[in-house]
């Protein structure tokens, strides 16, 4: 039986989206790029998934980016280039797209294609050990204008800048201090403190974390005031059943049920 290079599992109400790849070091084809978009909208799909988290299968690389063996062929064929470059972007697209909260949790490197996809997902926890780089620089290639948004919307255009110019591998303090991850923990607890995390957003009502994503997605693409359609966001929310469970709950001092 061939193995599956990108998997999902669910696990209570988390989808588990894994890179399967690890004795090459995750790298991405064209195939893995492929698999994404169809396994993505499975759990978006299912009713009972909440949060989708991007892992690796192996604790000691999260994604060393593109597949180097498939590049001779991208320079011979055009039509392989075109058909891969829509794989990355349909990939990308569909990960950015979920619903819900996604969670990129990343151990060792995260480079090049692999740092794109943790950008695709709205938070992203490493472990000390991880270490970050975007390096298209340095094979003479330019990553498109989506890729570079999803840089520059988390760390601004100095620090994009500078990770694009340089293609240098940065480690987890600093890319911390820069925005391109939101927290780290030691390696052996990283697991347990996606997990808490997870738990704790969980806590809170799907309908509301669904909506603000939505809003702030809206507030990156340009919209700076309330328009007909966050005022109705607004004035639904409290028709909603989410709303009635959250201020019953609080009245009678316990946690909601969502």
């Amino acid at each position: 039986m061939t193995k599956s290079l990108i998997t999902l599992d669910k696990d209570g109400h988390i989808a588990w989206l894994t890179i399967n790849r690890p004795e090459r070091k995750n790298a991405l084809n064209i195939d893995m790029w492929r698999a994404i978009p169809p396994l993505v909208r499975r759990a978006e799909q299912d009713p009972e998934i909440r949060i989708l988290i991007l892992r690796s299968a192996s604790d000691s690389v999260f994604c060393a980016g593109a597949d180097i063996s498939e590049f001779d062929l991208l320079i011979r064929d055009t039509r392989a280039r075109d058909l891969n470059r829509r794989a990355i972007r349909a990939a990308c697209k569909a990960l950015e797209d979920f619903p819900g909260p996604t969670i990129a949790m990343i151990q060792g490197p995260c480079v090049g294609g692999g740092c794109i996809l943790a950008l695709c997902c709205d938070l992203r926890f490493g472990d000390e050990k991880s270490r970050y780089g975007i390096t298209p620089a340095k094979l003479g290639l330019v990553y498109g204008l989506s890729d570079t948004r999803r840089l520059l919307d988390q760390v601004g255009p100095a620090a994009a800048r500078d990770i694009l110019f340089s293609a240098r591998i940065i480690d987890a303090r600093r890319a911390q201090a820069l925005g391109l991850v939101n927290d780290i923990f030691a390696p052996d607890s990283l697991e347990r403190e996606v997990r808490a995390y997870a738990g704790r957003l969980m806590q809170n009502s799907s309908h509301s974390l669904r909506e603000i994503k939505k809003t702030i997605r809206r507030i990156e693409e340009g919209i700076r005031e309330d328009d007909e359609q966050s005022e109705k966001i607004f004035i639904d929310a409290f028709d909603g059943a989410d709303h009635r469970e959250g201020v019953d709950a609080f009245l009678n001092k316990r946690k909601p049920d969502y």
